[in-house]
């Protein structure tokens, strides 16, 4: 049998940092050798490791393997290019893909057209960690996004289940798919967007059954959801202040508080869509105040038609005012509620 010839393939310009990793190169360093189909005892073709055997590395294991060889860079490299990764396959738990996804952001520029996404799969999944937003406030059981151009994808609504909820400060293009948020903090929200740069897509989500409002956007940050759905939160469904807020085809209904709650001067609701429906909310279906405007394009439906059986369907205060394209022929809106621009004592109303 003819001897095996061994080389060891270093890569100077990509050391590694890591104690342990260090410790096991140091340590193999005479055995590591790039592997090859005509010298190696496996008889394991390419294919089988690139396809059968490496799927089964998670992203740590895979980043730790980088830096033994040319092969292994070039897994990563892959890895890369894919911009998708999966919890808890690849990544144990949604707080360490926040943590992985932070880290590959600084490795790759990731687009609003090509971004990272975070693949949830089927059943329950815990927000451990905490998020303080630009105020200060800490919110337990809050992931923080801490980059922009990611999405956060989950297999359905009803399949896919995050205890816990999202902070956005500030990021950019962040999606969340297909899942549903519920939360346990009573000061924390299902989804928490702040700031002028702050912008969020929602489609197929459920924001349900949480200790406090559903949906806070605020600080000029703005939210597109289509097909969502607010119910069932210890506040309001979504509380829209000083922020943009366009619902297509979303739903608002069983909060303790307010659907659709819109305060301060600047502020912007549009409600789009054949299939919106705001209805069994305990305090008013729709409520603007302090200038505020909601915007309902849906010249189709009566207003009796998407706003009934709440404690008040239409209520607005100091300024606020909701009005309604009533023709399918005008773009034009109509005011169909409007405050006078008064100061009123808002001490008792629950907004948050």
């Amino acid at each position: 049998m003819s001897k095996r010839t061994r080389t060891t393939t270093t890569a100077a310009s990509k050391k590694p940092t890591d104690p342990e990793t260090i410790t096991v190169l140091v340590n193999n360093k005479d055995d590591a050798f790039h592997y090859d189909t005509e010298t190696s005892r496996l008889d394991l073709v390419q294919e089988v490791w690139e396809f059968k055997i490496i799927p089964f590395f998670n992203v740590k294991e895979l980043a730790m393997l980088r830096p033994t060889c040319r092969w292994c860079d070039e897994q990563w490299q892959e890895f890369l290019k894919r911009n998708t990764f999966r919890v808890p396959e690849q990544v144990p738990t949604i707080d360490e893909a926040m943590r992985v996804g932070f880290n590959l952001a600084k490795q790759k520029n990731y687009l609003k057209e090509k971004p990272l996404m975070v693949v949830l799969s089927e059943g329950e999944h815990v927000v451990e960690g905490s998020w303080t937003d630009t105020d200060g406030e800490e919110y337990e059981n809050t992931l923080g996004i801490t980059c922009s151009n990611i999405s956060f994808i989950g297999q359905e609504k009803d399949k896919t289940i995050v205890h816990g909820g999202f902070g956005v400060s500030n990021k950019k293009n962040v999606t969340v798919k297909s899942l549903t948020l519920t939360t346990t903090s009573e000061i924390g929200c299902g989804l928490n967007v702040e700031g002028e740069e702050a912008s969020v897509e929602m489609m197929g989500v459920s924001i349900k059954e949480g200790e406090n409002t559903g949906l806070y956007v605020s600080s000029s940050a703005s939210v597109k959801a289509t097909q969502c759905e607010f119910s069932e939160n210890d506040g309001n469904g979504v509380s829209v202040t000083g922020g943009k807020g366009i619902f297509t085809d979303c739903t608002f209904h069983h909060n303790r508080f307010y659907g659709v709650y819109a305060d301060e001067e600047g502020t912007l609701v549009e409600l789009r869509g054949e299939q919106t429906e705001i209805h069994h909310n305990t305090g008013s279906g729709l409520f603007t105040s302090i200038n505020a405007t909601l915007n309902i394009y849906i010249p189709s439906r009566s207003i009796t038609a998407l706003v009934h059986d709440n404690g008040q369907d239409l209520l607005t205060h100091d300024g606020g005012k909701i009005q309604s394209q009533l023709s399918l022929s005008s773009l034009e809106l109509t005011v169909i509620q409007e405050a006078a621009p008064e100061v009123v004592d808002n001490e008792d109303e629950e907004h948050y």
